[in-house]
C-alpha cells in the first residue's frame, strides 16, 4: 500500500474503501461518521475524525492523514513499547534502555520541575533504532501522550521518547515536550518574526485545540522540556 502514501487524504480514503470491498454507506457504519460526510472528505474534505476513519479502514491514523510510515493495521499502530521485567534478560550490545520522564511540581516556589526516573522500569529499544534515529540513550526519557490533541500522528496513550539534551533551541515546526504555568504538553512548535512562539495542535479541529501564540515578554511562562524524537519506535 505504500503507493497510497502521495494521494491526498480523500484520494486515500476512498482507495482504501474500495480496497476493503467497502461501499461509503458502510464505511459510514463502521466508522460513525455520516454516509454524506464520507462523500465529502472523498472528494477532498477535512474531518476531525480521523482515528475513526483509521480504525474502520484497519491503518494507522498517521498513514491515513499524512502518509507517514507504512500502512500497517490500526491495532498496530497502537502497541505500546515493549517493558520488560529484567533488562539482564537482554543483551545490553543488541539492546538500550531508556528511563522514564517524570514531571512534579517543586516544594519551593511551586515552578515545575522535572527529573529522570532511574529507578523504575525502563524501555527497551533495539541499539539500532536508537542508532538509526540518532537517539542518545544518555539524552533521554519517555513520556506518555495524555488527550486527543496531536491526533492523528500522535495518539492517546502513546509512547514518545524526548531528547532533553535539545531544550535551548527551537527548531520550527518540529515537537516538544513543554510546560506552560504548571501543565505539560506535547506540542508542535513555530517560532514567529516578533520574537513569538506559537504553540500547534497537530489535530485539525481548532474549535477544541486552537493555536497559542507566547509573546517574548511572557516567554519566561514557556518551559521547553525536550524534543519529541520518536513515537514508538518510528522516526518522527
Amino acid at each position: 500500500m505504500d503507493d497510497l502514501k502521495d494521494l491526498s487524504f480523500g484520494e486515500k480514503v476512498r482507495a482504501l474503501r474500495l480496497s476493503r470491498g467497502l461501499t461509503q454507506l458502510q464505511l459510514a457504519e463502521l466508522s460513525g461518521i455520516s454516509q454524506n460526510a464520507i462523500v465529502k472528505i472523498e472528494k477532498g474534505g477535512d474531518t476531525a475524525q480521523v482515528v475513526e476513519l483509521a480504525k474502520a479502514l484497519d491503518v494507522s491514523p498517521a498513514f491515513l492523514k499524512l502518509g507517514d510510515g507504512d500502512a500497517i493495521s490500526y491495532q498496530a499502530s497502537l502497541r505500546p513499547i515493549a517493558l520488560w521485567d529484567r533488562e539482564d534478560e537482554l543483551d545490553a550490545d543488541q539492546y538500550v534502555f531508556i528511563p522514564a520522564l517524570e514531571i512534579k511540581l517543586s516544594a519551593g516556589p511551586g515552578n515545575q520541575i522535572w527529573h529522570i526516573d532511574e529507578k523504575g522500569q525502563r524501555q527497551a529499544f533495539t541499539r539500532k533504532w536508537a542508532e538509526r534515529v540518532g537517539v542518545d540513550p544518555n539524552c533521554a526519557a519517555t513520556m506518555v501522550i495524555d488527550g486527543d490533541s496531536m491526533e492523528p500522528r500522535y495518539l492517546d496513550g502513546d509512547s514518545v521518547v524526548v531528547d532533553y539534551c535539545q531544550r535551548n533551541t527551537i527548531v520550527d515546526g518540529k515537537v516538544y515536550a513543554i510546560s506552560i504555568d504548571g501543565e505539560v504538553f506535547i506540542k508542535r512548535l513555530f517560532k514567529e518574526l516578533s520574537g513569538a512562539v506559537r504553540i500547534v495542535s497537530d489535530n485539525p479541529d481548532k474549535s477544541r485545540h486552537p493555536d497559542k501564540h507566547v509573546p517574548p515578554e511572557y516567554m519566561d511562562k514557556l518551559q521547553i522540556i525536550g524534543r519529541v524524537v520518536a513515537l514508538a519506535g518510528a522516526a518522527v
